[in-house]
């Protein structure tokens, strides 16, 4: 079952760089939690399916469609999956050159993202989710 959530977790980032929204949104569960730190100022949740279309707007306007999430490794939890990754970009309005580590965790419920947490600091995934550094096993992207 966590083999496929990494496989899942794959896919939604493919499908995140490539903008493909409906094919992100089948991969999420209808009352899917996304936490974001990058589309206003102080972060936002989203929920449900059309938090989704508003986050993706919401991403549009901020960094238009230069950014993308780069994977650098994917960490199996099981129900969980964690995710190291750099987020690079410009932003829409000031061109500033963006190129960020951060660290995603999302949970899967029957096949589909229910939960996503975006964080500035992997440190502080790594403390949410009550797991040391060097316990985690890589798994590349």
């Amino acid at each position: 079952m966590s083999e496929q959530n990494i496989e899942l977790l794959r896919r939604a980032s493919e499908a995140f760089n490539a903008r493909d929204i409906e094919a992100f949104i089948a991969l999420s569960d209808p009352s899917i939690e996304w936490n974001s730190q990058m589309t206003v100022p102080g972060g936002a949740v989203y929920y449900g399916h059309d938090g989704l279309r508003q986050y993706f707007r919401d991403m549009e306007d901020a960094w238009g469609d230069e950014l993308r999430a780069e994977p650098e490794a994917y960490f199996d939890l099981g129900e969980q999956t964690l995710l190291f990754y750099v987020l690079r970009g410009r932003g829409r309005q000031s061109g500033a050159e963006v190129a960020m580590p951060l660290a995603a965790v999302a949970r899967w419920r029957d096949g589909l993202c229910a939960y996503w947490k975006a964080y500035f600091h992997r440190e502080d995934a790594l403390r949410d989710l009550g797991v040391p550094e060097d316990a985690l096993e890589p798994i590349a992207p």
